[in-house]
């Protein structure tokens, strides 16, 4: 089963989404379906529920996240920490060295600056919303149209 590192600005805009059609709300249906493993650290937990936080999520909704995350993801004790690239935001670290712990094969991510030009670490393709769906699915994406 393909391993999946979902960066948090596409976890939150997929749980966020008022319409669900987006790609980070399919990409998060997919996983509830079972079709990847999402691979989960602490370090990205902690940043999923800080930033739900502070986007007003309720802690009943939270909790309700947390508990679904431990039933149905791929935890890891995120024990990794990756060489720091020039390139990297420190803050994105978590998210390689997820990639890396867990041998995933995607890491998804809107992260335009620091992550998507890095294209591939160590096994991984680091691959944006809508190139992950086409890959998955086989299905033509329109990648102008992959907003958060």
């Amino acid at each position: 089963m393909l391993k999946v590192v979902l960066d948090t600005n596409v976890f939150v805009a997929g749980y966020l989404s008022k319409t669900k059609m987006g790609y980070p709300s399919q990409i998060l249906d997919l996983w509830r379906d079972g079709k990847f493993s999402l691979v989960m650290s602490p370090q990205i937990l902690e940043e999923i529920v800080a930033k739900l936080l502070e986007k007003g999520t309720g802690e009943d909704y939270l909790e309700e996240l947390v508990y679904t995350i431990g039933q149905i993801a791929l935890y890891i004790p995120g024990a990794y920490e990756t060489c720091r690239l020039n390139q990297i935001d420190p803050d994105d670290n978590k998210f390689l060295a997820a990639a890396l712990e867990s041998h995933a094969d995607y890491l998804v991510s809107y992260d335009a600056k620091s992550l998507l030009p890095v294209k591939h670490f160590h096994g991984t393709q680091i691959v944006l919303p809508a190139l992950f769906i086409r890959q998955f699915t086989g299905v033509e994406a329109d990648f102008e149209s992959d907003q958060v």
